[in-house]
């Protein structure tokens, strides 16, 4: 039978040898891991500097009529402020009521910083009497337009306000 003296320090030994082998790989799959490459499945655009993301048309409860409301956000990743002036979709004929959030008076997005669009406390905008039109399930064109980039539009679902979206729909608003 070994020495247990002898015995803990093998085992000590052992563990100490193992340590660096565990936390080293980690790192085998470097910098281009297919894991670090995960995107959302919402409708995201860059314009210029500006990164739009995650933006997605609400309705209010299924079936229910009313208005409509834009959520997502917009990054501004460059060196000089943009004001967002507008958000329309395509199909209708009246753009978005864009509502500045309390704390954040203006529409401009400054650098470095982003300006959220829709959920408690932030940015609202809302089209009027549009949940009749469009129809939870679709798919619609969204122009963002900016005074220093200029437009982009890009296709975003329409969800209900319900499961992750309550309180940021419509009837919240």
């Amino acid at each position: 039978m070994p020495h247990p003296r002898r015995f803990r320090h093998a085992l000590a030994a052992a563990l100490i040898a193992a340590l660096p082998v565990a936390a080293l790989s980690g790192c085998a799959a470097g910098n281009s891991a297919e894991t670090l490459k995960i995107k959302p499945d919402t409708p995201a655009t860059t314009l210029g500097a500006l990164k739009i993301q995650n933006v997605v048309l609400l309705t209010g409860p299924l079936g229910a009529a009313g208005p409509l409301t834009v959520t997502g956000s917009i990054y501004n990743g460059g060196g000089a402020p943009d004001q967002l002036e507008r958000i329309s979709v395509n199909e209708l004929p009246v753009p978005a009521v864009i509502t500045p959030a309390p704390n954040h008076p203006e529409l401009r997005v400054l650098p470095t910083q982003t300006l959220q669009i829709g959920g408690p406390g932030n940015t609202t905008a809302l089209v009027a009497n549009a949940a009749d039109l469009v129809r939870a399930g679709d798919s619609r064109r969204v122009t963002f337009r900016f005074a220093r980039e200029g437009e982009v539009t890009l296709w975003v679902p329409v969800l209900p306000a319900n499961g992750y979206y309550v309180g940021y729909g419509p009837l919240s608003a």
